[in-house]
């Protein structure tokens, strides 16, 4: 009698594993009457395989979503560019009944679309020097900018000091960190619209 290879001893474990698991989390186990170890052994390769299809096809799908995402980044930020020129904190004032604490980021945009802009939406994403993300947030600005023209907004962001990201976010300077503006949306006075429904 033909032993196992290691393979196949290896497929044998994983396939009782998974009996073993099925019985656990009170699922029926997979019947195990009247087959040999070899179509035991098969019966897991072939799940197996059929496993890292599936999985091939998430990574496939999930590398077309994000090249896709990408190249509409790209072309909106033809449009419209933007970037973080000043990052401050913005601590609590009690004696003006003010008991929330802020991040506040200005930004320095400008229309290069040619077309005059109604609004526009996106993510703004904060890494170290070295594209480890610090925070990202969301961002829309709904103040109307005629083609060419460039403007500044001011925003917010809650400080929650036992939320690391932010923490991070509060007391990295801006010289230590790379802003990439990440836009999915926007919105022409003439009712055209350019990105994600």
């Amino acid at each position: 009698m033909k032993g196992l290879t290691v393979e196949e001893a290896g497929l044998l474990y994983r396939y009782v594993l998974r009996t073993q698991m099925s019985e656990a989390f009170g699922e029926v186990p997979p019947s195990v009457v009247g087959k040999t170890i070899g179509q035991l052994v098969q019966e897991q390769r072939h799940l197996e395989a059929k496993a890292e299809e599936q999985e091939a096809e998430q990574k496939r799908l999930a590398a077309e979503a994000r090249a896709k995402e990408e190249a509409l980044a790209v072309e909106l930020r033809k449009a419209i560019s933007l970037t973080v020129f000043k990052k401050s904190f913005l601590g609590s004032d009690y004696e003006q009944d003010r008991y929330r604490d802020y991040i506040v980021i200005k930004c320095a945009y400008e229309n290069t679309s040619g077309k005059d802009i109604r609004a526009f939406t996106g993510r703004i994403r904060f890494t170290d020097l070295f594209d480890k993300l610090i925070y990202e947030s969301g961002l829309t600005i709904s103040d109307p900018i005629r083609a060419g023209q460039k403007a500044t907004w001011t925003g917010t962001i809650e400080y929650n000091q036992f939320e690391d990201s932010q923490r991070s976010l509060r007391n990295a300077e801006l010289t230590d960190m790379k802003i990439v503006w990440l836009p999915s949306s926007i919105l022409f006075a003439d009712g055209t619209k350019l990105g994600e429904e």
